[in-house]
C-alpha cells in the first residue's frame, strides 16, 4: 500500500511525519468537519519549563459540525506574537535556530483568516524545509472508511505518549527529554539530519 490518508495539523509532530513519509503519496483530509481536542489547532513545544502547549484560537470553530476549511482564526488577543515568542524563547539558543526561523516567522507577522490555509501553507514550507519527496494530494470527497488507502486521520481527544529515539535538547538537562513534539523541535536541533532521524524511525519499524 503506496497511498495514504490523514489529517491536516498545526505544525504536526514527529509522528505524524513518520506516516508522511511512509508513503508514496499522501491526501490531506480537506471534506471532514473540524474536529476539537484535536492537534488541528494546537502543537507541543520544549520550553524552559517543559512542555509547552500552543494552542490558535478559533472564531466559532469549536462546532464539530463545521467544516474544517470554513474555520475561522481568532484575532481577538494577540497569539501570534505570543506563539513567536513561545518558539523564540524555546528554540532561540539551538544550533539551526538562525537556519530555519525566518521561513517560518512570516507565519507570525500577517494574519490568516482561515485555520485550514493557514496550517496548509505552514506544513508546505516545513516540508520544503525537510526535503521530503512524498506527493501531496487533496481529498475530493469524504470517506469514512477509504478502501485501498492507509487512513491516518486522527480522532478525537489527546494521542497517546510515544516514545521515540533520543535527541540533544536544548532544557534536557533540567526536564529531561521530551518525545514526539511538533516537528519544529527536531529541525531545530538537529537541522539537515531531521530527515535522517525520520527515515530511521520508518527503518527500526521495519525490523521489528
Amino acid at each position: 500500500m503506496n497511498t495514504a490518508i490523514i489529517d491536516l495539523q498545526y505544525l504536526p509532530d514527529i509522528t505524524w511525519f513518520k506516516k508522511y513519509i511512509t508513503y508514496k503519496t499522501v491526501f490531506i483530509e480537506q471534506h471532514e468537519n473540524f474536529v476539537k481536542s484535536t492537534n488541528r489547532n494546537r502543537c507541543a513545544i520544549a520550553g524552559p519549563n517543559g512542555k509547552q502547549i500552543l494552542s490558535i484560537p478559533l472564531d466559532g470553530g469549536r462546532d464539530h459540525r463545521q467544516a474544517y476549511t470554513q474555520v475561522p482564526i481568532a484575532y481577538t488577543q494577540s497569539w501570534q506574537s505570543a506563539h513567536w515568542h513561545a518558539i523564540q524563547t524555546a528554540y532561540g539558543s539551538t544550533p539551526f535556530f538562525e537556519h530555519y526561523a525566518y521561513r517560518l516567522h512570516p507565519f507570525y507577522q500577517q494574519p490568516y483568516p482561515l485555520l485550514f490555509n493557514y496550517n496548509l501553507q505552514l506544513l508546505q514550507v516545513v516540508i520544503k524545509m525537510l526535503k521530503l519527496d512524498t506527493q501531496l494530494h487533496f481529498t475530493e470527497t469524504y470517506t469514512k472508511q477509504p478502501e485501498g488507502i492507509a487512513d491516518l486521520r486522527s480522532g478525537r481527544g489527546a494521542q497517546p505518549d510515544v516514545a521515540l529515539p533520543v535527541y540533544y535538547q536544548v532544557f534536557d538537562n533540567k526536564n529531561g527529554f521530551i518525545s514526539n513534539l511538533s516537528i519544529i523541535d527536531l529541525i531545530f536541533h538537529v537541522g539537515p539530519q531531521a530527515k535522517d532521524y525520520l527515515m530511521n524511525l520508518n527503518h527500526v519499524d521495519r525490523q521489528i
